[in-house]
């Protein structure tokens, strides 16, 4: 305990001791922590430039930090959390892979699909439904930074509307650079209409109705009763086979939709009401037969027709936070940016006290080698807060 006591004062502390030279502002650890600083820079700006974008796992991890990142949003605004659909989940792993190999960032296609097809291929029905994208991001902090400070972005985050969330990504080539692409959907599941059962009545209309009668006891002192007539047998018409009327298709009508000054602004996808799928169980003879509404007009013609009613619906789960291990990895610039505030306030500390405990006896040298860390940290913070933005896009 006391050796570790007297490094801390050799370190920080000028004294006799250390000549009035605490060890951490010498040359040598300046020289040092110099080094470390940028081997670090270098490591984290080949990271997100080079690793990130080729790495699905990342993806994978963002994802889950995205959803925990959203539902915090929502905390602090007082709203509920929002729960994982997965149909709302394999709906955003369809658009990004779409994006992905076909290399487009929009919410509609270049061969024409709207948001809601990809809801429809996934059987999910709505009453409200939206869309968020990015792409070209270094972490997940960046993504919902750059969604909350877009006011149609936030409006979909924060909507009271939404009661589910699927969020998804792929890894993609975009504007020549690989990258990774970011969807999350909104959705708020229209009531499940309870399936209309039709009885056959045809085979029972059928059947011949059956009279019942009753024979008195003989009695020995009066005469049989005469044999009474049969009953008429009254034949019920056969009742005509019921019909299943024609479903209405409900278009999706866009609510909130951004002020169209741009060509990314008219593609912007805020929220839609109206079921994009619907469905009718006509029960005759037990067999049900599922009838599908044709696709919205939206939808590309030559798009092939979604199979509707035999997607298994699952219940939503609720949201996992995510842990230490998937924050810390899906926000490297956060992590970086810490490393370099430890810096800085080791060293801003380290310079107090050598100025202050022995005012009397200053060193320039080492007040400049204090001060060039700091700066260099302060550089790199600088640096990595504007590269996180270079090239994010969300629509």
């Amino acid at each position: 305990m006391n050796k570790a006591r007297q490094t801390l004062k050799n370190y920080f502390i000028p004294h006799e001791g250390n000549d009035n030279k605490p060890h951490i502002l010498r040359a040598r650890t300046i020289a040092f922590v110099v080094m470390v600083a940028l081997v670090a820079e270098s490591g984290f700006v080949f990271g997100i430039k080079y690793v990130v974008p080729r790495s699905k796992l990342f993806g994978i991890i963002v994802a889950s930090a995205l959803v925990d990142e959203t539902n915090q949003n929502r905390v602090s605004n007082n709203l509920p959390d929002l729960e994982i659909s997965p149909l709302l989940q394999a709906a955003a792993q369809e658009k990004a892979n779409d994006m992905a190999s076909k290399g487009y960032f929009a919410h509609t296609s270049p061969q024409g699909l709207t948001p809601w097809y990809w809801f429809q291929q996934v059987g999910y029905d709505f009453d409200y439904a939206g869309e968020n994208l990015a792409v070209n991001f270094s972490d997940s902090q960046d993504v919902t930074t750059a969604w909350m400070n877009s006011p149609e972005h936030r409006a979909n985050i924060l909507s009271t509307d939404f009661t589910q969330v699927g969020i998804a990504t792929a890894q993609g080539v975009y504007d020549g650079q690989p990258t990774t692409f970011v969807v999350e959907e909104f959705g708020a599941p229209a009531p499940a209409a309870a399936p209309v059962a039709f009885v056959d009545t045809a085979a029972a209309a059928s059947a011949p109705a059956t009279a019942t009668t009753s024979v008195p006891a003989k009695s020995p002192a009066t005469k049989p009763a005469p044999k009474p007539k049969p009953a008429p047998v009254v034949k019920t018409p056969p009742a005509k086979k019921p019909t299943v009327p024609a479903p209405v298709a409900v278009v999706p009508v866009v609510v909130a939709i951004q002020d169209a000054s741009s060509a990314a602004a008219q593609q912007m996808f805020i929220a839609v009401q109206g079921a994009s799928v619907q469905t009718v169980s006509a029960v005759t003879s037990s067999v049900a037969e599922p009838v599908a509404l044709p696709q919205p007009s939206q939808a590309s013609a030559t798009a092939p027709a979604p199979s509707i009613g035999t997607t298994a619906v699952t219940s939503p789960a609720p949201a996992p936070e995510s842990n230490v291990i998937q924050q810390v990895a899906s926000n490297p610039k956060a992590l970086a940016n810490d490393f370099y505030l430890f810096l800085m306030a080791l060293f801003l500390l380290a310079l107090v006290l050598n100025i202050f405990i022995n005012i009397r006896v200053q060193y320039p040298r080492l007040i400049a080698g204090g001060i060039l860390v700091i700066v260099i940290a302060g550089l790199c913070i600088m640096l990595n807060q504007n590269i996180g933005f270079l090239h994010v896009l969300i629509v």
